[in-house]
């Protein structure tokens, strides 16, 4: 502040008021003072100004927010810091509060910048927060960018605990993860981090019998990606059903690039035979399967209408492979098409990731639930060296669409 002071050629009572914004300040004070800052490279953070409101030092506001440190500030002036920066909106960086104690207590939750637009996927962000703030840690929201490996914020000292979402680049994550030496949690599974995944086997199994029972002809499985655990687990779960049944006509979508005969032995190697099974039995039926590039949300709504527009119009067809999102969408579309689709009659949907804020009072959608906060809880119990893969209870919830 001195510096600051000595090169506008103020007094640093005058520096002092402008920093603290009051409203009492002249115009022509407050570009002096950030005229001389900038010329001496030198960054006023609101962490400053709330100092300087208070009449304090940074260090003291430092020792306000630190809960090892707090008791050290008299009770006049801690009062005052919070007085300050309520008026000044002021916020601690967790991330340095986390270096200035040195407990490395943050949680740096790290999803897919896709995963920001997913309603399901902001409603387990938002319930994982809650869950490592109940623990007295610090939740750090770090979204991976697309070009991306991780978020830096994942190799600080400062991060206890890592957690992020399965996807396409979950093998090099995991390598630097290790090469870092940082505690991991996977939503997903991957063998060599703890992971927590939803158990959809029996749920799927449940929804395929189901939707045979009320004589389906046609199962449209949904997307099926190589290493993605909920995809692996819902043919499981479909293969099951159909064992020592009439095997209808089934349809599948993948990767235009998916090694099937890889895909196959990957499947095996997680302890998913059935899957393996129909997984090789689908490729060997001529059309059951459709390569298709990955497709946002409403491009996958389309798709299915037009898909079910063009099939066979004698079929009931059992869409069981898509969220909740993309069937409510579907279902909305189809409501304000002049068409002979009817839901629940000749087709037939059950989605998942059974969300509050996505029901429908008048359209009940069949799909499989699961309690977030239990997932959050499995999540940040996972410790030790031994790798764990936990299996959230999910329940199939029957509603008027299957």
């Amino acid at each position: 502040m001195e510096r600051i002071a000595l090169n506008a050629n103020l007094s640093t009572e005058q520096v002092r008021a402008a920093l603290a914004m009051r409203n009492d300040v002249v115009e022509e004070l407050h570009a002096r003072v950030a005229d001389s800052a900038q010329q001496l490279n030198y960054s006023i953070t609101l962490r400053d100004r709330v100092a300087m409101a208070a009449g304090t030092s940074i260090a003291t506001v430092n020792r306000a927010y630190r809960p090892d440190a707090r008791h050290l500030v008299r009770p006049e002036v801690l009062r005052a810091i919070e007085r300050e920066a309520a008026r000044l909106g002021y916020q601690p960086d967790p991330v340095a509060q986390s270096r200035r104690s040195s407990q490395g207590s943050v949680v740096a939750i790290c999803p897919d910048i896709r995963h920001l637009a997913s309603a399901y996927h902001m409603s387990l962000i938002r319930t994982l927060s809650e869950a490592v703030s109940a623990r007295g840690m610090t939740p750090v929201i770090a979204p991976i960018p697309a070009e991306w490996q991780l978020p830096d914020i994942t190799q600080s000292s400062v991060t206890g605990l890592v957690i992020l979402w399965e996807g396409p680049r979950t093998n090099q994550q995991v390598a630097a993860l290790r090469a870092a030496n940082r505690e991991a949690v996977l939503i997903g599974y991957h063998e060599q981090l703890h992971s927590v995944a939803p158990d959809w086997v029996e749920a799927y199994e449940q929804l395929t019998h189901r939707a045979l029972d009320q004589s389906y002809t046609k199962l449209h499985l949904g997307y099926f990606t190589e290493g993605c655990w909920s995809a692996s687990a819902r043919l499981e779960g479909v293969a099951r059903a159909l064992t020592g049944r009439t095997t209808p006509q089934i349809c599948l979508w993948i990767s235009p690039t998916l090694d099937v005969l890889r895909a196959t032995e990957q499947l095996e190697e997680r302890g998913l035979p059935g899957a393996a099974q129909l997984l090789t039995h689908l490729n060997r039926t001529w059309g059951a399967i459709e390569r298709r590039p990955p497709l946002e949300q409403r491009e996958i709504v389309h798709e299915l209408h037009q898909a079910l527009l063009n099939g066979d119009p004698h079929a009931r067809v059992a869409l069981i492979g898509h969220s909740d999102a993309v069937l409510r969408g579907l279902m909305t579309l189809c409501a304000q098409s002049p068409d002979s689709l009817r839901i629940g009659q000749n087709v037939g949907l059950a989605g998942h990731d059974n969300l509050a804020l996505l029901s429908d009072q008048h359209r009940q959608l069949t799909t499989i639930d699961y309690s977030l906060p239990a997932m959050a809880e499995q999540v940040l119990s996972c410790t030790g060296p031994f790798r764990s893969f936990r299996r959230v209870q999910a329940q199939v919830i029957i509603g008027e669409s299957l």
